[in-house]
């Protein structure tokens, strides 16, 4: 993700960042702890996202058209949240994101509503299923900046209830990010949630490589 950007966040206690939600029945997980993605993901873009030691990677994927990839198991309703463990292998990347996704429909090739990060900078936004533009959500910036980068092992988390879209770190009750997109340009019958991830460090100047993700999570919370 290029360019700079923004508002702002700050980093608050380091447990907060490590601990994700624990609310809901999960319709997918994944800790990918084997060495193919498999036929529980359904795949698109530019490139092929693939599991190095046991973590999601975009290492060699094109920075543009990003690469998408989807569990193949829906969410119970429409109310939804995924979360995933960021990792970022002693890197620092600043253009090169990776995101967690949901109320996406690869059926119809909606590539659904995005929490995307790297080091530096961050957004909400919808993204299109060629992989090619990034929307952001009514009520934010298209580029925010990361002020502290987040410790590793940091959960992030996107849920999605009605038209609002927010974004957490860890077990914190306060989104970093929220928004909203009208109900024409995400349908809330979209029941699929995903990543998306994009390395830019074969461009000119595009840095170092993305950091990888593990443990997703992706369901419909408890009473929803």
């Amino acid at each position: 993700m290029k360019r700079t950007v923004g508002t702002a966040i700050a980093a608050t206690a380091v447990l907060l960042f490590n601990v994700g939600s624990t609310g809901g029945a999960n319709a997918a997980t994944d800790e990918f702890d084997r060495t193919e993605l498999g036929a529980n993901w359904i795949t698109a873009g530019g490139g092929t996202l693939h599991i190095v030691e046991g973590r999601l990677s975009a290492d060699g994927t094109p920075s543009e058209p990003v690469s998408l990839a989807f569990h193949a198991v829906p969410a119970a309703g429409e109310t939804q949240e995924v979360q995933a463990t960021i990792r970022w292998n002693g890197r620092n990347p600043e253009h090169s994101a990776m995101s967690i996704a949901l109320r996406a429909d690869p059926a119809t090739q909606h590539a659904g509503v995005h929490f995307w990060f790297t080091a530096t900078s961050m957004g909400l936004s919808l993204l299109s299923w060629d992989g090619t533009t990034f929307t952001p959500a009514a009520g934010t910036d298209k580029y925010i900046p990361v002020w502290f980068k987040w410790p590793d092992g940091t959960t992030v988390r996107l849920r999605a209830e009605g038209d609002s879209y927010a974004a957490y770190l860890g077990d914190s009750p306060h989104p970093v990010l929220s928004g909203t997109f009208t109900e024409e340009q995400v349908p809330h019958t979209n029941r699929y949630g995903g990543v998306h991830g994009q390395d830019d460090s074969e461009a000119p100047g595009g840095g170092e490589p993305p950091a990888v993700l593990d443990d997703f999570r992706f369901f419909t919370p408890v009473n929803d």
